[in-house]
């Protein structure tokens, strides 16, 4: 007769997942990415709880080695479905945040502004109006760039600052010019006021 052994609590899902999120930690991206897939397509409804809490965070971190590994577009596939995860304000402002870069970084400008103002609406009910472009400036730096940047009469200077303001989102060395930040900001604070996510 086999004996039982009732402290034997690992799961499958799980186990793909710690994998995964030890090679996150070591940096070893193929790894992680492998893990995480295996990992996030063998959860099911049997799945033990406190597993399925680990899918969000999951997600996040395999659309994070996907852009680090420069695969943009499977990396904004895998931010949509956080979106669809994320149950707090903070949790949606930050995934509607990196979907917006993602989208930056694969040419959807349309629907990286739509991320970043959906970002910034949920930062908005946290936030003060009066305090929103101190502290979301990043994020308005960010959309600030999806509106300028895909604008037809972009000079040389402003084509420039885009490509190392690209480098700048996917961790690579940059000579971004830092005195440009109010300058962005404020178009994306003006892109926020003309769409009111206060409402």
């Amino acid at each position: 007769m086999q004996k039982l052994n009732f402290f034997n609590t690992s799961n499958q899902s799980e186990d793909y997942l710690q994998k995964a999120i030890k090679a996150d930690e070591n940096n070893h991206i193929d790894e992680a990415i492998v893990n995480f897939e295996k990992g996030l397509n063998s959860i099911t409804d049997k799945t033990p709880r406190r597993v399925r809490k680990m899918i969000l965070p999951s997600t996040i971190l395999l659309a994070e080695n996907y852009t680090k590994k420069q695969e943009f577009q499977k990396a904004l596939d895998t931010y949509r479905s956080a979106i669809q995860l994320a149950k707090t304000d903070m949790e949606k402002m930050n995934v509607y945040e990196a979907a917006g870069k993602l989208a930056y970084l694969t040419g959807n400008y349309e629907e990286a502004a739509s991320h970043y103002l959906q970002s910034l609406h949920y930062a908005a009910k946290n936030t003060p109006r009066d305090k929103i472009l101190v502290v979301h400036s990043q994020i308005l730096h960010e959309l600030g760039h999806v509106v300028l940047d895909n604008h037809p009469s972009l000079t040389e200077d402003q084509r420039k600052q885009a490509e190392e303001f690209r480098s700048y989102l996917i961790g690579q060395p940059n000579q971004y010019d830092l005195t440009q930040l109010p300058y962005y900001r404020d178009i994306g604070m003006d892109l926020l006021k003309e769409y009111n996510v206060w409402t």
